[in-house]
């Protein structure tokens, strides 16, 4: 795998991330400020690839909540389903 396919696959995840969900939230600072960096500052594929990747990790922080939240739902709901049935 070369830069330019690295570079591609970092590019299709944020594309991915960003139609998902949008952001008011407390990160938005950090994603502007990123996205910044990547248009303007990042002059090759290696700089551009890092930049993805700070990117890539702030998304994926704002959906770890969301995950745990799940988690915490669905093993809270097994529990009192089991201490229902006597188990």
């Amino acid at each position: 795998m070369n830069y330019d396919d690295v570079y591609e696959l970092h590019l299709q995840l944020l594309y991915i991330y960003e139609k998902k969900q949008r952001y008011s939230g407390p990160y938005q600072r950090q994603i502007d400020y990123y996205k910044k960096q990547l248009f303007i500052f990042a002059e090759d594929k290696v700089q551009r690839i890092f930049v993805l990747n700070q990117l890539l990790k702030i998304h994926e922080k704002t959906r770890e909540v969301l995950v745990n939240s799940c988690a915490d739902r669905y093993f809270s709901r097994n529990i009192s389903v089991d201490a229902e049935s006597g188990i």
